[in-house]
């Protein structure tokens, strides 16, 4: 149990995630600097609290895109089968608490208060000459050591963690999981990363660990044989999705999906996903294998018990912002797509739903390949408005009009998220389906403008 003076307790939640926030945070733009040895300064983090990472089983997500599609998936299947599971994703759409989870279940404020107060107390007396390197923790440590404390505090069994960026040098890579998981991965995060796919993909492999099964969503060729050199160079058994699965059949709707995975063997598998996509029926079936395959599961219950738990726990997986129905009248769907990849599909989702052309609101913040972007977006929109995706990180939304303009003549510049809304709310004359996406942030800047 977390023990405080009265002197360092917080009173609301949102002053104590801003506690958090007021460290240095590699989410939002910051001067060019390499913060080093930040492996060192989690473990130390984690040894001032006990290691609470230690009191839980752990399973390692990394990968470009569905991390936390596929990480909500496997924590409601884990719940379904009788587990306490907490579930690490990031970022968030309205709220850091959308983080840190029971299998997508909010946590009490209260926890929160009374964690971040802890850690508060903790860090008073230590300044950046007590950590490795010189320099103090960031936010996304902070969080990371909180989610790890709020699992131990809450008694849960397993816990899903999702890196932060990368994998090999992220602060969540500190864990000794039972199993990785990689989802698929594409050019991103070029800055950080490495400019070439090999570069990201030797990275994102970086979780892979000796005698730790690994299970790999759809991967490009290049990227699977990079993951399995790096498997057998650790010693470890590796899994790849295409190797299972014949078929995956999808029934989309704006509310979800009906999905029949027909599995190699011949056997099928029905169920309804509350997350709507094309992509997610892809990592549903990720985390359906990891259930019917992984050791511990398997033997957790009969195939008949199985099969209804993961039914069950796909059913009730959901998480904001991933091709989320947000208004029906007209229909208005986020999504944080931030990649060509991710893009590419979720168009071809939201075709499929709402076949009639719709609008668009676009807006990406810097280091992103709008260029590509822009490729499959504006041949599939009658009006594109292109806006600011909130302050939280730079962006340059003229020069991504420009982009559009060129691609498509019924782009419009509207720089206050707010207008943006109103205008395709006018021009979709209460009928036209409205698409809002680019990132996390731009999404989060129109639902905020729902609630």
């Amino acid at each position: 149990m977390i023990h405080l003076t009265t002197e360092t307790t917080f009173t609301i939640v949102d002053e104590a995630f801003g506690y958090i926030e007021s460290f240095t945070n590699l989410e939002k733009p910051t001067p060019p600097h390499v913060r080093v040895r930040k492996m060192e300064r989690m473990r130390f983090l984690l040894d001032l609290f006990g290691n609470p990472h230690k009191h839980f089983k752990s399973i390692h997500i990394a990968g470009s895109k569905g991390k936390g599609s596929t990480g909500i998936f496997l924590s409601s299947i884990l719940s379904a089968l009788g587990y306490k599971t907490g579930l690490y994703t990031s970022p968030h759409v309205s709220s850091y608490k959308e983080r840190i989870t029971i299998a997508g279940e909010e946590i009490e404020d209260s926890l929160f208060i009374s964690l971040i107060s802890a850690i508060r107390e903790k860090l008073q007396p230590l300044g950046p000459q007590d950590f490795a390197g010189g320099e103090g923790p960031t936010t996304f440590e902070l969080l990371t050591l909180l989610a790890f404390l709020a699992f131990r505090e809450l008694k849960c069994e397993w816990a899903v963690i999702e890196t932060g960026i990368g994998g090999r040098l992220d602060a969540t890579n500190v864990i000794s999981p039972e199993l990785c998981v990689l989802t698929p991965v594409e050019k991103e995060h070029t800055d950080l990363l490495g400019k070439t796919l090999k570069e990201i993909a030797t990275e994102k492999g970086g979780i892979i660990k000796k005698g730790v099964p690994v299970y790999c969503g759809y991967q490009f060729s290049q990227v699977s044989r990079i993951f399995s050199k790096i498997a057998q160079k650790v010693g470890a058994e590796i899994t790849f999705l295409a190797d299972q699965v014949q078929d995956i059949k999808k029934l989309l709707s704006p509310r979800g999906s009906e999905v029949e995975i027909i599995w190699k063997s011949g056997v099928s598998l029905s169920a309804h996903l509350s997350l709507a996509g094309d992509f997610q029926a892809e990592n549903a079936t990720l985390a359906a294998l990891i259930a019917l395959s992984f050791s511990p599961f398997q033997n957790k219950c009969t195939s008949i018990e199985m099969e209804m738990a993961i039914k069950q726990g796909l059913k009730k997986a959901w998480i904001p912002g991933r091709m989320e129905l947000v208004r029906e009248e007209p229909p208005v769907i986020i999504d944080g797509a931030h990649t060509p990849g991710s893009i590419s599909r979720l168009v071809d989702s939201f075709k499929k739903i709402f076949p009639r052309r719709g609008i668009l609101i676009f807006g990406s913040v810097l280091g992103k390949d709008v260029e590509a972007m822009a490729k499959v977006l504006s041949p599939s929109f009658d009006r594109i408005i292109i806006s600011t995706p909130g302050t939280f990180k730079k962006s340059d939304p003229q020069k991504t009009f420009e982009i559009f303009s060129s691609k498509n003549q019924g782009t419009i510049l509207e720089l206050s998220p707010r207008k943006a809304f109103d205008l395709a709310l006018e021009l979709s004359e209460g009928e036209t389906p409205i698409l809002v996406t680019g990132s996390f942030y731009m999404e989060a800047e129109i639902k905020k403008l729902l609630l």
